[in-house]
């Protein structure tokens, strides 16, 4: 029980916490986040887990040279431009690597309001993450500036240093993805692959288009999301729509704090832009060798022959682009994940992610 673990006095363990970022009075040995720079929060030798994870949201520093930046400007640049990465056991590949405001389900570039969840909040200016990230014989947690701006930053994480921990304890890990595609029927995307032993607890999306026909998320939100599970024939979870999955009905219509799932921000029209998030803390999606999630729409709308007909010509015409950047929250038996090549800044800032008009 829960209460029986807060108020358990425990001899051997030792908590303590990391600083970074912030060196203009208290601290002046630490790193600031300059432009291109990448800067430790924690660094720690031995057995234990971090409990927390806080960070402000980032402000460019103002100069003559930032003036030209709007506020959304700004906003997207910290929530996109600066990556969270966390190495666990000298892992050479990290097992975090997440743009900043994804990390903590604030999508879209960091439009979310402020909102409280089981395991990440976007408090009044600051993230704070409490996903338990254990390790065994070291920690790292870096803040990575991918923007030519300096950063203003205080981050700071907190932990526990334990005598060990069992042997059936698994990693964090969590990566993002960003990908657009011209949604049709016949679409079946792969949103997210592992092969390890160990089990998913969380996803946050956040999903845009300027497609008129997919206004209000029209079409989009009834793909199907399947789960495969080590290799068999047929999916282990099947979702009858993406609202669904993540536990809301009928679409997605309004901004929802819930514990385990929420929809921090969302915009119906020019462009559609939506964020949204589920934790699984007691029911995880468990996997012996490895996990696929795909989403597919070829049982949607079977009857609805003129909308697909208008789909296809604006297909043709170059339109009918959706674009999701997913970020996946699971442990596994083995720190450090080969992760896919974050897109130029660029890219990751674009509001809506397609080809540029020729």
């Amino acid at each position: 029980m829960w209460w029986t673990d807060i108020s358990r006095i425990q001899s051997g363990v030792r908590s303590g916490m990391g600083n970074g970022g912030w060196c203009y009075d208290a601290y002046p040995d630490l790193q600031p986040l300059k432009a291109g720079a990448t800067i430790p929060i924690l660094e720690i030798e031995g057995c234990g887990v971090i409990t927390c994870i806080h960070t402000t949201q980032h402000l460019v520093i103002a100069t003559p040279q930032t003036a030209h930046l709007s506020e959304a400007e700004r906003r997207a640049l910290s929530a996109r431009g600066v990556v969270l990465l966390a190495y666990f056991d000298g892992s050479s590949e990290p097992s975090v690597c997440v743009p900043l405001g994804d990390f903590f389900a604030d999508g879209c570039g960091g439009k979310a309001g402020h909102f409280t969840s089981l395991w990440v909040e976007k408090a009044p200016e600051s993230y704070n993450a409490h996903l338990p990230m254990p390790f065994r014989r070291s920690a790292r947690v870096l803040l990575r500036n991918d923007t030519p701006y300096d950063m203003a930053n205080y981050s700071f994480v907190e932990y526990q240093l334990l005598p060990e921990l069992p042997q059936d304890i698994g990693y964090l890990h969590a990566t993002w993805r960003r990908f657009a595609f011209q949604l049709s029927r016949d679409s079946d995307e792969l949103f997210f692959r592992v092969q390890a032993q160990g089990h998913l607890v969380g996803r946050a999306w956040s999903v845009c288009t300027d497609e008129p026909l997919y206004r209000e998320f029209h079409f989009v939100m009834e793909g199907n999301n399947s789960v495969y599970v080590d290799g068999e024939s047929q999916p282990r979870y099947d979702y009858l729509g993406s609202e669904d999955s993540f536990g809301f009905s009928w679409g997605f219509q309004r901004t929802f704090a819930g514990l385990y799932a929420g929809i921090n921000y969302v915009r119906h029209l020019d462009p559609a832009q939506l964020s949204i998030y589920r934790f699984h803390p007691v029911n995880p999606i468990r996997f012996e060798r490895e996990m696929q999630w795909r989403v597919n729409w070829k049982h949607e709308f079977r009857d609805a022959q003129d909308f697909h007909r208008q789909v296809r010509e604006r297909r043709d015409a170059g339109g009918c682009w959706v674009d999701y950047a997913v970020t996946t929250y699971w442990y596994q038996r083995e720190p450090g994940y080969v992760h896919e090549p974050l897109p130029p800044l660029e890219e990751r800032l674009r509001e809506v992610l397609k080809p540029n008009p020729k």
